[in-house]
């Protein structure tokens, strides 16, 4: 069966005409200051506590001539520190940008360059930051003295008119692409948000996101926007123990996973402890990928299949959740939908010819509506590309790329109509791995693909001719050295899980090779 979403206390709040999440944040520090903002590990933040660190971030890029319409670079895992940055930076009208220090210092790099990064702030000691072209500046472990800091610093803050962060993905020319989006998309998105999971005030939420992952956009702030608060994960790596020690301690809520967290967490049986840890929760947030839908009726069905679970839907370019869909207790579906839309989204599903798709047709999603992204900082053309125009309606759709089927209200995900795939929730574009892997020397010719496993997830696996026939008749050392060569440029999760040799590959008509073929000897998917 389908879920009512959790019951509200209160209904969700509203954003002033013209305001932002700053303006939200700030009236719960004025009405509850001491109450808890942020927890994770032994820091407890409260309201008045982040909002004064957040001052003393703004004077401090104040001084490094940062400015309206300026990035800001947040080196770092998900902290209180972390969320003081990106608030810091709001307050002088500066757009953040998450940057996570373990990628190649090649990719750090390009994301400095592409945003133009005034200013780097880390939000953890000076160690993470090593090997960053630009000297980070510190964020610091608590304020000083106001002295007069809000006054000088309140003629700077953002508008709704403002861009709020920046946010990089895969891109198919093999060049990451940042993805821009605006304080009043942001806000709307947030308020819809909370609206459609049902939070209050009263609500903790438990974020399991990277800061740059797009789903800890939503899960940082959410929270904050309704005076509620938010328990980060931080940089460990919990057992599923220590997940569900956690919920009972801090009397979590609301879970927000990956897809691959939720089954790994909760679908095998759990035992009496387990539940009763977890009788705190209101419901669980999953999404990133499609869900195995025996999980979901395990827990459905299961001793706690009365709290209900979300699967979502959605990409950067609308902020990140742009559909849900609640499922309650009993719950024996085939496949699980990505739903219908949140407050502040509209969606359209168009054939091959644009025309639009009636119930129980198939075609292309398009998302609409103001949560929609400015596009893609400095690249025109992908813009123009994928955020269009629609004949008879009003305003900018994204074209996601993504098929499903019109199932009554709800939507219901077949896959993409392009090469873009998603592996364990990180959004990968296919040509990005191939562009990489062609650049190495000692490679002739690369293709990338997915390979779909008997336990239901999905891996990426390479086919690869070397330059050099030695190399396959050495295979190990060949595999050893072009993976140090693509770890130099990808993250790690861009990194094929199997590299398979090959003396050539078959080509087309077009002279180019036929990925066909290939995929059907070998037994990948696409």
């Amino acid at each position: 069966m389908t879920a009512t979403l959790p019951s509200t206390a209160e209904a969700a709040p509203t954003t002033p005409a013209g305001g932002t999440v700053l303006d939200l944040i700030e009236s719960h520090v004025h009405r509850h200051p001491d109450k808890t903002a942020v927890l994770c590990g032994r820091d407890q933040v409260s309201y008045r506590l982040l909002w004064d660190t957040a001052h003393e971030v703004a004077e401090r890029l104040l001084a490094h001539g940062c400015s309206r319409g300026d990035a800001v670079a947040l080196v770092g895992p998900g902290n209180p520190a972390f969320m003081a940055a990106a608030l810091g930076a709001w307050l002088v009208g500066a757009a953040w940008v998450p940057i996570d220090p373990r990628l190649p210092e090649e990719r750090l790099r390009y994301v400095l360059d592409d945003t133009g990064a005034r200013v780097v702030l880390a939000t953890v000691d000076g160690t993470t930051a090593t090997g960053l072209p630009t000297e980070p500046v510190m964020v610091p472990a608590a304020p000083d003295k106001d002295s007069g800091r809000v006054e000088r610093i309140r003629p700077h803050r953002a508008t709704s008119d403002d861009r709020a962060y920046l946010i990089y993905t895969s891109g198919s020319t093999g060049r990451p692409k940042g993805v821009a989006v605006g304080h009043h998309g942001l806000a709307v998105h947030l308020l819809g948000a909370l609206e459609g999971y049902g939070m209050t005030a009263e609500d903790i939420l438990l974020s399991f996101a990277s800061p740059s992952f797009d789903a800890a956009v939503e899960e940082m702030w959410a929270p904050l926007a309704n005076g509620s608060t938010v328990l980060l994960r931080g940089a460990a790596l919990w057992t599923g123990r220590q997940l569900f020690e956690r919920v009972r301690a801090h009397g979590v809520t609301y879970i927000s996973c990956t897809t691959a967290y939720f089954e790994a967490f909760f679908g095998e049986d759990l035992s009496q402890d387990d539940i009763d840890c977890l009788g705190s929760l209101r419901g669980i947030i999953f999404g990133g990928e499609a869900v195995n839908p025996a999980v979901v009726r395990r827990w459905a069905n299961g001793p706690l299949g009365s709290i209900p679970v979300c699967n979502t839907y959605g990409p950067t370019e609308t902020v990140v959740t742009a559909t849900l869909y609640w499922i309650g207790q009993g719950w024996q579906g085939d496949r699980v939908p990505i739903g219908h839309c949140l407050p502040g989204h509209v969606s359209v599903v168009l054939d091959a010819a644009g025309r639009e798709v009636g119930d129980g047709g198939t075609g292309e999603l398009y998302l609409g509506g103001p949560c929609v992204a400015e596009g893609y900082l400095g690249r025109s053309d992908l813009t123009a590309e994928r955020f269009v125009s629609l004949p008879g309606r009003e305003g900018t759709y994204y074209r996601t790329g993504d098929l499903v089927a019109v199932q009554g209200p709800e939507l219901l995900f077949l896959g993409r109509a392009d090469r873009q795939v998603k592996i364990r929730g990180f959004r990968i574009e296919l040509e990005e791995v191939e562009a990489a892997l062609q650049a190495v020397e000692g490679v002739r010719n690369a293709i990338v693909a997915v390979e779909q496993r008997a336990d239901g997830g999905d891996r990426l696996v390479a086919d690869v001719v070397p330059l050099k026939p030695a190399d396959r008749d050495d295979p190990v050392i060949f595999r050893s050295a072009l993976r140090g060569a693509l770890l130099r440029t990808l993250p790690d999760y861009m990194i094929p899980s199997e590299i398979r040799l090959h003396t050539d590959l078959p080509l087309g008509v077009t002279g180019k090779v036929d990925r066909a073929r290939v995929l059907a000897e070998t037994g990948t998917t696409r």
